[in-house]
């Protein structure tokens, strides 16, 4: 087991003890995953979660641990921390490692699409940003179209805005993947993504 795939199960079961105070909505995610992590093992199982695949040029990954690693690889880009590695929180660790480490058989998510809610001051829009990179660039999907979508332009702006910076700030994350930053998008032109 990873040092992110343990670190989001020693959450979730902070959480379902009631060593972390949560919500209701929060600890029933926690017990969910702990419950599929029981549940869903062997070969004939629907599911399995953070397993070895291999992209298409032949390199081992882990889902979970990949993306984990990828978004602690970029910079904050404000306040205090700014210029500084991204360190995930545990539940930030959580969230992610439960929606994009659980794989079909055939190497496809489980989940599709995915009901986040945070208070304010918890760094949405830096792991959103972070989030959306990672799609663009290192998920290998040719042609990914990655949107930043709010209630007003300038909100979803926020969002584009920090992961252009992070991008910007990141000359390994932009040579490693061909992507070029525009002032209106970012594009992996490889590989058509935008």
């Amino acid at each position: 087991m990873s040092s992110y795939t343990t670190t989001a199960r020693q959450y979730a079961k902070a959480v379902v003890t009631g060593k972390i105070s949560t919500g209701k909505w929060v600890r029933e995610a926690c017990q969910r995953q702990l419950d599929d992590l029981a549940r869903f093992t062997g070969r004939d199982s629907p599911y399995r979660f953070n397993p070895t695949l291999t992209d298409k040029l032949g390199r081992s990954f882990r889902p979970a641990d990949n993306l984990c690693a990828f978004i602690e690889r970029l910079p904050h880009v404000k306040g205090p921390l700014a210029g500084q590695p991204i360190r995930l929180e545990p539940w930030q660790v959580f969230i992610l490692t439960t929606v994009f480490g659980w794989v079909k058989p055939d190497g496809k998510r489980r989940f599709r699409r995915a009901y986040i809610e945070v208070p304010r001051g918890n760094a949405k829009s830096t792991l959103s940003s972070a989030l959306a990179l990672y799609m663009l660039a290192a998920d290998g999907e040719g042609g990914a179209e990655v949107y930043s979508l709010a209630t007003t332009r300038d909100q979803a702006r926020i969002v584009f805005g920090d992961a252009q910076t992070m991008a910007r700030q990141s000359a390994g994350f932009r040579s490693r993947f061909g992507v070029g930053v525009g002032a209106h998008n970012l594009h992996v032109l490889a590989r058509g993504s935008k």
